[in-house]
């Protein structure tokens, strides 16, 4: 999955002033540490169940829930199976959204050079581009015309935008360590 950033002209310029004044070494750990930053709006998202921007996320549907369940093994005799679902679904339950095997949620890398930085997470299941669909939703899920919700989870819009506090939050790393590099 690749996706262009727009409108992060300032934060060019503050990351070229500050690579014209640190070794690549340098450079290196503080892209490292945005990327940990962006790293972090994505895990938050998971956490919280919300899009960086604070849009709940769709709740699973009964057939997703079914599907966990089957996955997970249901005991014997429906009074069982019932008491199991109700456990993980129901007002008490614990499932959370986009957890089935965690690869989604809990496999993000985070790759710096001296020049930039990508944060990455490459699941998949059986092909189907699961990070992908999941950001933006799909009408054909699974190659088989399933609806699947979006879920936004990156903190980017819809036209590639950084989320303003995340942004706010890199410019002001930005700044203190330029001040501190050219001290």
């Amino acid at each position: 999955m690749s996706i262009k950033i727009t409108g992060m002209e300032e934060i060019e310029a503050k990351l070229t002033a500050l690579q014209n004044s640190l070794s690549g070494a340098q450079m290196k750990s503080k892209l490292a540490s945005i990327g940990e930053k962006v790293k972090l709006q994505i895990e938050l998202s998971f956490e919280r169940e919300r899009s960086p921007f604070g849009q709940a996320w769709t709740p699973l549907s009964a057939n997703t829930a079914i599907a966990y369940m089957r996955k997970s093994g249901s005991p014997k005799g429906a009074r069982a199976r019932n008491r199991v679902f109700l456990a993980k679904f129901g007002a008490g339950g614990s499932k959370k959204i986009l957890r089935l095997s965690g690869n989604l949620a809990d496999r993000w890398n985070v790759e710096a050079s001296e020049t930039s930085v990508t944060i990455s997470n490459n699941s998949s299941r059986d092909g189907f581009p699961y990070g992908l669909t999941h950001q933006f939703g799909s009408h054909n899920g699974w190659g088989r015309g399933i609806y699947i919700p979006a879920r936004p989870f990156l903190p980017i819009d819809k036209s590639g935008a950084l989320l303003p506090s995340l942004q706010k939050d890199i410019e002001n790393y930005l700044i203190r360590e330029i001040e501190k590099a050219v001290k």
